[in-house]
């Protein structure tokens, strides 16, 4: 199977309301719950240099739509003289992406298994090291960074106070394009290029779906009695451009891939784990279907 690398330009980012910037005025300041303060200046991340805070993982949130990230860190007054660099440290990264999709593809790449507190509001999950949620066109970590458990009440209190100075959350329809039967809790997806769509499934080189960072695919895992298997679906602009998209992607696909049946806008194929795949385009919509156990007809 190839492997790809893709250097995405970032593109002037698009006008979505009036976007807080994540800086001084979403964070708490010191004395925060009367134990933590600011350990030194905020710093701050633009799209030219989020590569220096996240090594490896920047290309998927340019690829969403990244904006600005700040990061803030808090020392704990009770913390002990001699303490290791972690221990009693919180450390809060906000990400503000380009609109509530991006930040919920990112989330939604980064969350795992959801194990949700019931006194926070917002789509999150928490663990006794992290809270990530979203919020709107943001996306937040609460970093608790020794992992000291009591400090999870601490945690959520930093969200909140974070998440109350947001605007009220927006929903993302692509999410609702998926069909709900036998879906798989926790396995929705979101895609706008080829990072995020190699995480689920390789189908070919680079943009290969051309959804061009502005187009947004929606997966998720089924589970029927004949078998798990996954599904994509995106919706473009307009017929002839979900033809485009097929069009390329069947003069693309990866080697890997054997077709074994066509039709106009349909093709089946086998893949390297002798399962089968089936992608077909009606409308402004392209379907993809891979992991079927069972050979599935073209039409």
């Amino acid at each position: 199977m190839k492997r790809f690398i893709v250097i995405w330009a970032l593109a002037a980012a698009p006008l979505y309301g009036q976007a807080k910037s994540p800086g001084p005025d979403l964070l708490p300041s010191n004395g925060f719950l009367q134990m933590w303060d600011r350990t030194a200046p905020a710093r701050i991340f633009n799209a030219a240099d989020l590569y220096g805070f996240i090594d490896g993982g920047a290309e998927l949130y340019l690829e969403f739509g990244f904006e600005q990230l700040a990061v803030q860190r808090y020392g704990s007054r009770t913390r002990p003289a001699g303490a290791s660099s972690a221990q009693g440290q919180i450390q809060i990264e906000i990400y503000r992406m380009t609109d509530p999709t991006a930040a919920a593809g990112i989330y939604l790449a980064n969350c795992g298994k959801e194990t949700p507190d019931p006194s926070f509001r917002e789509r999150h999950t928490i663990s006794a090291f992290q809270l990530r949620f979203k919020r709107d066109r943001y996306y937040v970590i609460v970093n608790n960074l020794d992992g000291d458990k009591k400090n999870i009440p601490q945690m959520l209190e930093f969200g909140k106070y974070v998440a109350s100075r947001l605007q009220p959350d927006a929903p993302v329809g692509a999410l609702k394009m998926l069909p709900q039967a036998n879906l798989v809790k926790d396995s929705l997806r979101l895609i706008r290029g080829p990072y995020a769509l190699q995480a689920i499934y390789t189908l070919g080189e680079g943009d290969v779906l051309q959804l061009g960072r502005k187009v947004t695919a929606v997966a998720g895992n089924y589970e029927t009695p004949g078998g798990r298997y996954t599904l994509v679906l995106a919706d473009y602009a307009n017929a002839a451009d979900a033809a485009s998209a097929f069009n390329h992607l069947r003069r693309n696909l990866d080697s890997y891939l054997k077709v074994v049946d066509k039709s106009e806008m349909a093709l089946v194929f086998r893949d390297y784990d002798g399962k089968y795949g089936r992608i077909s385009c009606a409308g402004p919509r392209l379907s993809v279907t891979v992991r079927l156990a069972q050979r599935p007809p073209v039409n």
